[in-house]
């Protein structure tokens, strides 16, 4: 197997540009990078906003956050970012989608995926509920616990064709893009930690990046989860299929409401089904297709290294976001 996490190796470096990095330090860069950019463009819409807000003579009612166009600026400006790192990426770097992660993969694993999915928005969401209970006994006021109506607001216009247009910003987009970014460009460049390891790795950076201290423990496992598919399946196509349907189901529950006053035996049976779906799917996954299992053959600084800056801004603002919950 060709190591690409050596400065000296072939076709895909270039002599003197920034990325003529050991390619362990080029995931990394490419994760610092989307936190950077992310930022940077929270900073510029937040200063655009407001000087909007200072010129319009007749405010708008409500404000312009609660405008359709805001929200989905919101949601795409982010977006706009991922693709803008990872077409750099492709560009200086020259590696093509195939080599990081867009490949065939087995049916098998597409079905895994279905399975995880409904595991994971069930039992995980039973399981991370508890992770909410013990945030509260600091003071901790979960912002994601208004009403159903609360929640819904919060989104675009769902009604007529703005139904699919949230589902391309809140669902398609986002599992696209950042699978491609967390289990295609970043994966390809830490495998050689071990399998192991780029699981936890790889959970660790998706539930930071985030920035959600109430879906911490949801999305550490959901990222774990989705690695080892990627890993397994020698393709980032079915943790892109299982990310889609995890947030299409949302957006589809907050346009039919079919969750809302399930009952509760009904409930009981969904997370016990749910349960043996993600453990059956996990232990499949763990211990009886390890084919791709790999040892730890390099060390995990030289990504960490790279990646520094973008963790320390997420775990900066993953904090702030905890204690301005607690004091509010």
């Amino acid at each position: 197997m060709e190591n690409r996490n050596k400065a000296s190796s072939g076709g895909t470096q270039k002599k003197g540009g920034l990325l003529s990095q050991p390619r362990k330090v080029v995931s990394g860069m490419v994760f610092s990078g989307a936190i950077v950019g992310m930022l940077l463009v929270t900073i510029a819409f937040s200063i655009t906003l407001s000087v909007l807000s200072a010129l319009l003579e007749r405010p708008i009612e409500g404000g312009l956050d609660q405008t359709d166009a805001y929200k989905y600026l919101s949601y795409l400006l982010y977006q706009a970012v991922y693709i803008a790192v990872i077409a750099v990426f492709m560009k200086v770097y020259g590696e093509k989608p195939k080599q990081f992660g867009y490949r065939p993969a087995h049916w098998k694993y597409f079905l895994i995926a279905l399975l995880l999915t409904f595991g994971l928005l069930f039992s995980l969401n039973y399981l991370n509920g508890w992770f909410v209970e013990l945030l509260g006994l600091m003071g901790y006021t979960d912002p994601a616990a208004g009403s159903f109506e609360e929640a819904v607001a919060q989104l675009p216009s769902l009604a007529g064709g703005g139904f699919v247009g949230v589902l391309v910003v809140v669902a398609l987009l986002p599992a696209v893009l950042e699978e491609t970014l967390f289990r295609g460009i970043i994966l390809d460049g830490i495998k050689d930690i071990g399998t192991v390891a780029a699981c936890l790795l790889g959970g660790l950076l998706f539930c930071v990046f985030h920035q959600n201290p109430s879906q911490t423990l949801y999305q550490f496992i959901c990222g774990c989860a989705f690695t080892l598919l990627a890993v397994r399946a020698d393709s980032l196509l079915p943790a892109v299929l299982c990310h889609f349907l995890n947030n299409a189901v949302i957006v589809c529950n907050y346009k039919f409401a079919f969750l809302q006053n399930v009952p509760s035996s009904v409930a009981v049976a969904l997370y016990v089904i749910s349960g043996v779906c993600l453990a059956g799917s996990l232990v499949y996954l763990i211990f009886f297709d390890k084919k791709t299992n790999r040892r730890k053959e390099g060390e995990i600084k030289p990504f960490f290294l790279a990646a520094l800056v973008g963790f320390i801004l997420c775990c900066v603002l993953w904090v702030y976001t905890l204690v301005v919950n607690i004091a509010g």
